[in-house]
């Protein structure tokens, strides 16, 4: 999944990724409407977390391979000590743990229907 990583604070996560190197960000949606600060939203209980597998500097930035969910424990809002630009979170994979196995679940999905042409 590409990204385009221009602010300052998100390109400061990249650069703790590559030389910490894990090459993993993990992006998680603000909860906008359960927040009572706007400028420093609740966030959502789950995201997903990206490996860096390629880097662009002048096009369309980072780009991810793979994205796996987490359940947010502690962080941006939840007494984890802010020591960055960026929101830090301490996770758990577990409930999730098949998003690591490759084509794990595939067979439970439905499969495409046909569409209707000329409706």
């Amino acid at each position: 999944m590409p990204l385009n990583i221009f602010e300052p604070r998100y390109l400061a996560m990249v650069d703790d990724a590559l030389r910490d190197g894990h090459r993993l960000i993990g992006m998680i949606q603000p909860d906008v409407s359960h927040s009572q600060n706007e400028d420093k939203p609740a966030l959502f209980r789950v995201g997903c977390v990206g490996r860096i597998t390629q880097l662009a500097e002048a096009g369309d930035g980072p780009l991810h391979s793979g994205a796996h969910r987490y359940r947010a424990l502690q962080g941006g809002s939840r007494k984890l000590p802010r020591l960055t630009a960026y929101r830090q979170c301490k996770v758990d994979y577990f409930p999730y743990i098949d998003d690591f196995t490759a084509r794990k679940g595939e067979e439970k999905r439905s499969k495409p229907r046909s569409v209707a042409r000329g409706c």
